[in-house]
């Protein structure tokens, strides 16, 4: 456990009268996998979630296959204005863990705490930028420990570059088609089907023990157009669905597994004039978020 960490990511839960910061996720995976945390973890395992698998599962190290959906943006201002769509995310995972962002609230240094466990001021990355992490991640732990692990994201997005150079398998998309140029509305679109229809091919065909699928298109329209714009809300409803039917895709084939599906938002967003939305900020709109687990045992 870092110290520097811990005390950093303990006085914004104190400030935001959270328990949990976006950063327990990467501890509390790492127990149910009974994988050791990277070094510089600061974050803690989540109790509930750690004894819901533990009662399940029958102890600590017992998860076998875990997906975890990153639907950048989707925090608590969001879930106030898309209630049905919450309430479905919610009751397909059955926890709701609320929890406190990092500064800035930009998505590669939201990632970089989620996945390593540490404070902006200890993994490196403390505004908007895309360098690879130096500090020890999920992404290095897992496969020290013999576990298969695979990444798909939009091509050059925060959790595209920030994670390179570890053993584990990258799965970039384009968004454009073979003439078309690498720009449009719907490019992100694009490149979010792709990554997840193949999350749901690696599902079927068992390749891995942990799948990291991203979702970046509601974060795109909210700076485009607002975060409660039509466009937006048709990709917050997306990702409800989707996270939906990454669980129907996990009982069908991974049912003879102990499994958890996370869905794992960095950050949520303010409107910051009529037509626009951004975040970055200290804002409750830009910090609050929750995750939200499932955590299934195997058949028989």
């Amino acid at each position: 456990m870092n110290t520097e960490s811990r005390e950093a990511l303990d006085a914004l839960r104190k400030q935001y009268e959270r328990l949990y910061s976006i950063a327990d996720l990467t501890p509390t995976v790492c127990h149910l996998f009974g994988v050791p945390e990277p070094k510089d973890c600061g974050g803690t395992v989540i109790p509930e979630i750690a004894d819901q698998a533990d009662k399940l599962m029958g102890g600590e190290g017992k998860t076998e296959r875990a997906v975890l959906f990153c639907a950048d943006a989707m925090g608590e201002h969001q879930r106030r204005q898309f209630p049905g769509d919450f309430e479905k995310i919610e009751k397909t995972a059955g926890f709701r863990i609320r929890s406190v962002s990092v500064m800035p609230s930009v998505t590669p240094v939201c990632y970089g705490s989620i996945f390593s466990g540490a404070a902006p001021c200890v993994h490196g990355i403390q505004k908007y930028e895309k360098p690879v992490l130096q500090v020890e991640t999920l992404f290095d732990v897992f496969p020290k420990a013999g576990k298969r692990v695979a990444v798909a994201a939009c091509n050059d997005c925060s959790i595209d570059r920030i994670f390179r150079n570890r053993q584990v398998d990258y799965y970039s998309f384009r968004g454009s088609l073979p003439g078309e140029p690498a720009s449009g509305n719907d490019v992100w679109q694009r490149a979010d089907r792709k990554a997840y229809e193949l999350t749901l091919e690696l599902i079927a065909k068992d390749e891995y023990d942990l799948i990291v699928c991203y979702m970046t298109d509601y974060d795109h329209q909210m700076h485009l157009h607002g975060p409660f714009s039509p466009e937006a809300a048709a990709q917050a409803h997306l990702a409800a669905e989707r996270f939906e039917g990454l669980r129907e895709a996990m009982d069908r084939y991974w049912a003879n597994y102990n499994r958890m599906l996370v869905f794992v938002p960095d950050h949520g967003g303010h409107s910051t004039d009529e037509t626009h939305g951004g975040h970055g900020s200290d804002l409750p709109e830009d910090m609050l978020v929750s995750h939200y687990y499932r955590i299934s045992e195997k058949r028989g």
